[in-house]
């Protein structure tokens, strides 16, 4: 028999899975970076962040595949795979130095993307533990949660820098909302069902739902 009492973990407030919202959060703080691979084999670097809310946040970059090696590659596509590479390489160097000089992090070099995340871990060390931040954040393509794909504009900084002189704000371009998926099971039914109504129906008659 299930017994229905109410203890003290029942009353404590349960502050996991909250997630932050799309927007600008203050007094965040980052909590762990990491390098780790799926079980898949799928290698990334993710950066793990909190707010006083206790909302989380992950950032995570994934290494680029490639399915031949530069060598092989025509000069278009080795220009595209280099531009993209130096892209994820900035943001992560965004985020690194936000707790560290630039001057620390410059030079930081690797053939791979496993030992480039390491050496990017090894640099950053504990120096990100207890600084305040503030963030802006938005929906990724997949309408998850995450820090802009850009670095032309701020979206991290410490917060020493008053908001007033704060950099971060929202742009056009952010995406602050989910996709409506363009075609939901049955959707395209009701929709002519709707229209089937609307058209040989009179304007006083309502539909039938």
């Amino acid at each position: 028999m299930i017994k229905f009492k109410v203890t003290e973990e029942i009353q404590t407030p349960n502050v996991s899975n909250r997630y932050m919202g799309p927007g600008i959060h203050e007094n965040v703080e980052m909590t762990r970076v990491e390098y780790a691979k799926t079980e898949k084999g799928s290698e990334y670097l993710a950066f793990y962040f909190m707010n006083e809310k206790q909302e989380q946040l992950s950032h995570t970059e994934w290494k680029i595949k490639m399915n031949k090696p530069l060598e092989e590659m025509e000069e278009g596509l080795v220009k595209f795979y280099t531009n993209i590479t130096n892209e994820q390489v900035s943001r992560i160097d965004r985020i690194v130095t936000t707790f560290i000089p630039k001057e620390t992090f410059q030079g930081v070099e690797a053939d791979t993307f496993e030992d480039f995340a390491n050496k990017t871990i090894a640099v950053l060390g504990d120096h990100y533990k207890g600084i305040k931040i503030r963030i802006k954040v938005v929906y990724d393509k997949r309408n998850y949660t995450s820090l802009p794909p850009y670095t032309n504009y701020r979206w991290i900084e410490t917060m020493a820098i008053s908001r007033e002189k704060s950099e971060i704000e929202i742009l056009g371009k952010d995406k602050m909302a989910k996709d409506i998926p363009a075609k939901l099971e049955g959707a395209n039914d009701v929709s002519n069902i709707i229209e089937q109504k609307a058209t040989s129906s009179s304007v006083n008659e309502s539909l039938p739902f």
